[in-house]
């Protein structure tokens, strides 16, 4: 491999220095190729990326978005893996937390528990919320980065004797305090007890309850 000084470099690529050290601070892989032999020496066939260099860039870019789905496809083709079986369940939410600052595995983890204390603090009486996080490091820096999904069921406790239902079109009216009615669960095609009491029931994200009510 044949190389050339600075000067000889910066003639070659028609780029200054400063520009020429600034492409080899950003990949830091091709100054590996470099050499350092009473001064640096910079190898000639990296001259066409000078040529090119927001080509470079962009490949570089689309390389590491190539190897994370790589690896994404890995994941989900185990059967058996965590990342197979949070894929299937339902969950509401999945966040990526990227850290400005650099941390370590400890910290990140010291973070998301801190971060589902508060969630059940402030919310645990009215939901069943349920996190799940993963520490993994990054693949491009130093440093730690969070995965979470999270789900919060919604429990319900309706009194219907507190409601009052007019259908104003066809002069109808359903008065819980003097008629109790039967429930029956459509979904489940099971009896729910009656308006007499009220109804308890947990729903999950993005799901529903239908009930008919007869005499």
């Amino acid at each position: 491999m044949k190389y050339n000084d600075i000067n000889e470099f910066e003639k070659k690529t028609k780029k200054k220095k400063s520009t020429i050290y600034r492409f080899y601070k950003r990949n830091s892989q091709l100054w590996d190729e470099t050499q350092l032999k009473k001064k640096r020496l910079f190898p000639e066939s990296h001259i066409k990326y000078f040529n090119s260099e927001t080509l470079f860039d962009e490949n570089q870019v689309l390389k590491q978005e190539n190897e994370t789905m790589k690896r994404l496809i890995d994941c989900l083709m185990d059967k058996e893996s965590l990342q197979q079986r949070l894929w299937k369940m339902d969950w509401s939410y999945f966040f990526t937390v990227a850290y400005k600052a650099e941390r370590n595995k400890k910290s990140c983890f010291r973070l998301m528990n801190s971060l589902y204390e508060t969630l059940i603090q402030q919310y645990g009486d009215e939901s069943g919320i349920r996190l799940f996080f993963t520490t993994e490091p990054f693949a491009n820096r130093k440093g730690y980065h969070n995965h979470f999904v999270s789900d919060a069921p919604k429990k319900i406790n309706f009194d219907w004797k507190k409601q009052l239902v007019n259908d104003t079109d066809f002069g109808l009216e359903a008065n819980f305090e003097k008629q109790i009615y039967k429930l029956k669960d459509l979904w489940s095609n099971k009896e729910a007890g009656n308006t007499k009491r009220a109804f308890a029931s947990e729903i999950a994200s993005h799901d529903v309850i239908v009930l008919k009510l007869s005499k």
